[in-house]
């Protein structure tokens, strides 16, 4: 006790004294139950910011309002904390709500962390799959080659054009010698030919 404190309590009864210094420290432990309660229960992370300094400091305020005999208690601590984050953990507080898991708040923060770390990760990964998907796209929508034209089924067909008779006026006939038209179209030929045929039939 101060000096001051003993001058003020020097002729006072010691249950007086007792009584009077719990109404003096009584008022400072109340206002500093507000002022750590306040700063717990207004707390919010913002979103894109690290997860693992927040709850950190979140912790820290319960712990010191447990020292001046305000104790929430585990399920409460950890429901303070789980609400007051951001969006993006709401994923993570639903499954923590589920599988009812029992921690205590430093190893809810571990895990806090890890899943930070996974949403990062996942992200990134989206990231570069978008660049390499629009990268892709661009690259299809320029230098396409061009098909080379193909042939129509069964071969090209060719225009049939009538064909003219042959000029026989200066031919020579191998069989009769004679001029004006060939061996295959002598009449003597064709009836010795003839002939032929019609002996092999006869035998």
């Amino acid at each position: 006790m101060t000096s001051e404190l003993q001058r003020k309590h020097q002729d006072m009864d010691p249950t007086v004294i007792i009584e009077h210094l719990k109404k003096m420290f009584g008022t400072q432990s109340r206002t500093a139950r507000y002022q750590l309660s306040k700063g717990l229960f207004g707390s919010k992370l913002t979103e894109n910011s690290p997860v693992g300094p927040y709850v950190n400091h979140m912790i820290d305020l319960i712990e010191e309002l447990e020292k001046l005999g305000c104790k929430l208690g585990k399920e409460l601590s950890q429901n303070l904390i789980l609400q007051s984050l951001s969006e993006s953990f709401s994923q993570f507080v639903i499954n923590f709500n589920m599988n009812k898991m029992d921690c205590d708040l430093h190893k809810m923060l571990n895990m806090l962390i890890d899943y930070e770390n996974q949403l990062a990760s996942e992200k990134k990964k989206g990231t570069v799959m978008l660049v390499g998907n629009s990268s892709k796209k661009k690259g299809n929508g320029k230098n396409k080659p061009m098909k080379k034209p193909t042939a129509p089924k069964g071969g090209v067909t060719k225009l049939k054009g009538k064909r003219g008779k042959a000029d026989q006026s200066d031919a020579e006939s191998f069989h009769c010698k004679k001029i004006g038209y060939w061996k295959r179209n002598c009449q003597e030929y064709l009836a010795t030919l003839n002939d032929k045929k019609q002996g092999v039939s006869n035998k």
